[in-house]
Parts: C-alpha cells; sequence; structure tokens
C-alpha cells in the first residue's frame, strides 16, 4: 500500500465526514517531499496505527537504521507539535531521554523522530521484567521530571486550563446516567464541580510540577540496551499541575492492577527527601486527584464505547469502578461520597 494511501486509511476512526478528513494542505506530494526531504525517502515503512487521540505513527527503516513519522496533522496539530518539541528539549537538556527530532514541519503537523523501539514498559512487564524494577525505573524518571523545573518554564497550561480538567465533567455526562437511572441536568454538573471545589478547599497548598499528562507504561519505551535504559514518549500534552498526577496514572492505571506493596514503595520513592509537611501535602493531593482522575476516565470509556465503538475499554469499568470505591472511604472526600449517595450513584453495576 503506497504510502500516502496508508495515512490516509489510518485516519479512519467513525463515519463523521469531519473526523475523516485530509487537513487542508496535507497533500500526498508534500508528505512524499517532507520525508523525502529529511533523506528517508527510500526507507522501508510499517504502519504503526493511531493512539487515543488523532496522532499516526509509522516506522521508517533504512540501511539498519530506524525513525518514526509522526502525523500529528488532524490533533490540534499546530499547538500539539510545538508543544512536543519544546518539552523534548527541556526533557534532553535534563538527563530525561526524549526523542530525538530529525525533521520538522511545524506548519502541517508532520515529524522523523528518533525511535525507541517496540518493547514498551508494559510488553517488558508482559515478558518477564518484574514488577519491582519497572515500577522503580519508571517513577525515578518522574522524580526526574519534578527535579527539572522548579517553577512554570515552560510556560505550559495550568491543569485548571486543560482539556483534562474540562473533561471531567464526562462524569456526570456518561456514568452517572447509567446507575442514579435518569438524565442529568446543568444543575447536577453545577453541584458535581461545586462538591469538587468544596473538597479542594480543605487540602493544605498544591505541591506542582511539570505533568506529563498520559505517563503509564506503554509510554514508556524498554531500552535496555542504552545507558539510560528508557525512552519517553507522548507526552505533548504536559501540563503545571498537581505533582501526584502522573504518579496516581502510572500505579493505578485503569487497564492493570497494580500490588499495593508496589504502590506503597513507589510513593515512598517518589516523596524521599521531602519534609514531612511536604509528603502530607502529597498524600492529600495524591487522593483528591485520584477521584478526579477516575471519574473523567469511567466517564470517557463509556463515551469512547458509545459514540466511537470502543467496547474494549469497558472491560476496565470495574476496577475503575474499585479505585473510586476506596477513594471514597478516605475521609477527605466525605462531600464527594454525600454526592454519590444522594444521588445513587452506584459503583458495584455493571457496564456493558
Amino acid at each position: 500500500m503506497p504510502f500516502f494511501k496508508w495515512l490516509k486509511k489510518a485516519r479512519i476512526r467513525n463515519n463523521s465526514d469531519t473526523m475523516n478528513a485530509i487537513p487542508e494542505g496535507v497533500t500526498e506530494d508534500l508528505i512524499t517531499s517532507f520525508i523525502v526531504d529529511a533523506g528517508w525517502g527510500d526507507a522501508h515503512y510499517e504502519a504503526l496505527g493511531a493512539d487515543m487521540g488523532l496522532r499516526r505513527y509509522a516506522r521508517l527503516t533504512r540501511d539498519g537504521e530506524t525513525s518514526l513519522f509522526m502525523d500529528m496533522s488532524r490533533s490540534g496539530y499546530e499547538a500539539d507539535l510545538n508543544a512536543f518539541v519544546k518539552i523534548a528539549k527541556h526533557f534532553r537538556e535534563h538527563n530525561i531521554r526524549a526523542p530525538e527530532i530529525y525533521a520538522l514541519d511545524l506548519n502541517k503537523g508532520l515529524s522523523i523522530i528518533e525511535d525507541f523501539g517496540e518493547e514498551s514498559f508494559g510488553a517488558a512487564r508482559a515478558n518477564g521484567i518484574a514488577d519491582k524494577e519497572i515500577y522503580q525505573r519508571a517513577t525515578d524518571v518522574l522524580v526526574k521530571i519534578r527535579k527539572s523545573a522548579q517553577t512554570n518554564v515552560l510556560e505550559l497550561n495550568d491543569y485548571e486550563g486543560t482539556l483534562i480538567r474540562k473533561r471531567l465533567s464526562q462524569f456526570v455526562d456518561y456514568y452517572m446516567p447509567l446507575t442514579a437511572g435518569r438524565l442529568t441536568t446543568q444543575s447536577d454538573h453545577d453541584e458535581f464541580q461545586s462538591v469538587m471545589k468544596e473538597v479542594e478547599k480543605t487540602l493544605p497548598p498544591c505541591p506542582v510540577s511539570i505533568c506529563h499528562a498520559d505517563y503509564h507504561l506503554e509510554n514508556l519505551m524498554w531500552c535496555p540496551d542504552h545507558a539510560q535504559g528508557y525512552g519517553i514518549i507522548d507526552f505533548q500534552d504536559a501540563f503545571w499541575g498537581p505533582q501526584p498526577y502522573d504518579l496516581l496514572n502510572l500505579l493505578e492505571d485503569a487497564r492493570q492492577t497494580v500490588p499495593n506493596d508496589i504502590k506503597q514503595s513507589m510513593k515512598a520513592q517518589y516523596c524521599e527527601g521531602m519534609s514531612t509537611e511536604e509528603v502530607e501535602a502529597f498524600d492529600a493531593w495524591y487522593v483528591y486527584m485520584s477521584s478526579h482522575f477516575h471519574c473523567r476516565v469511567i466517564g470517557l470509556f463509556i463515551k469512547f464505547a458509545r459514540e466511537h465503538g470502543g467496547t474494549e475499554f469497558l472491560a476496565h469499568i470495574p476496577r475503575l469502578q474499585n479505585y473510586i470505591t476506596e477513594n471514597l472511604e478516605n475521609p477527605l472526600l466525605a462531600p464527594l461520597k454525600d454526592f454519590m449517595e444522594c444521588h445513587k450513584i452506584s459503583f458495584d453495576c455493571v457496564i456493558d
């Protein structure tokens, strides 16, 4: 299949003309010229498909070398690719292994970047690498990210202004109706957001840092032949926000269960060197951000299943329900627990 035909086919996610449209100016000639001008015109390519965003990838191979073609032309590409370039530079300057960028067209959202191989941390775990080693390495990278900037030097979006934060409302839109047995209203949205703010007001000052935004085992590549042993990817949505966000994403991934002893050990590793007050603040915000994270994701998975046919994500709903149920037993979240009980929102029902 010619490269451009693969790219066009890979964009198809549903029957929406808007979703399938090729951005104006992203033509076969432009992509071919971009790849040829970068010196990869004679490369063999292997389609790698798409992620849950709107990004597409292909591996390019020539003379024993590989690279990745990355197409962000439909994901708000100017912002996404600019952010990717800026953050990758910052990470590399602080000894955090992000991809080198070999070729770039910011105007069209196209790039060719360093290839970290095919084995993610998740694959390495499945292939027998011990949990302790996997999560220690992943947590060590997070500590390096935290220490790389004490202030928002990259001028990243604040968490409150991110799409991630705005999507918290998907809990009310998609999960609440299924369990409360009724359609939700703007009043439900307002009350839910008010309850979250009520909880936040009781917390100590928020510890902040650069947050990757999607930090899990599939966005860390296992590179045993490299001195650093890893590569980090998919960080273009990074924001400036609560320190616990990435660690809880890693340890409370919707798709897999992490043993409790590993969770506690990694929290201790991340907080090593902090004062008692700093650890207490971190722990409180971990609980609060965990409630944000799982409420958003459970709504997102149901939305994705209903609107895009992504029913494979429904298999992870019970794990998310368990996370939320456990969180609601923490006294910090008493107002949120009251909200759930008042509206008869259940976390022991089957979603299919």
